[in-house]
């Protein structure tokens, strides 16, 4: 009797295993610059870095682990350090979007429990201008954006991906 509700159990628990897809429990980047994450199930995954890219930041991991964000690097004719140009999101083994269009992304952070994404980005040197976005993970659709310094009664999005 037991052994038939511990496979009732199995089946029934399969379908959700499934339906989680890969969960990753590391992400780190190495002294090259080469970003490296670690799967629930000990796999190394080294993603590859797009044309021209030359380096991977901030690397980040949704709470419930199914996805992965970071900023791609890149050669900067105008400084000695590469900038930001891109927000790259993760998730089952390929890139589901990229974002950043017009200046460099400085800051972000995953939102709503990994749903969302915030970021910020701004010019390379001075302060012109601060363009803030909120997407929707899954599908990358806008949700909300903010040009300007967020005041002090900004959404709390803002505020987060602003400290």
């Amino acid at each position: 009797m037991w052994l038939v509700a511990l496979l009732v159990s199995l089946l029934t628990a399969w379908p959700l295993c499934l339906a989680a897809g890969e969960l990753y429990v590391q992400a780190t980047i190495d002294r090259e610059g080469q970003l490296h994450l670690v799967t629930a199930d000990r796999r190394q995954i080294t993603p590859a870095k797009e044309r021209d890219q030359v380096g991977f930041d901030r690397p980040a991991i949704t709470a419930d682990q199914t996805t992965v964000g970071w900023l791609a690097l890149y050669p900067n004719c105008c400084t000695s350090y590469p900038v930001p140009l891109a927000l790259v999101i993760f998730r089952d083994g390929k890139v589901m979007h990229t974002f950043g269009e017009r200046f460099p992304v400085w800051r972000w952070r995953f939102a709503a429990d990994g749903k969302r994404v915030a970021f910020a980005q701004e010019t390379v040197h001075g302060h012109r201008g601060v363009h803030f976005e909120l997407r929707d993970v899954e599908s990358g659709r806008l949700i909300a954006a903010h040009d300007g310094d967020p005041a002090p009664d900004a959404p709390q999005w803002i505020r987060d991906v602003a400290d």
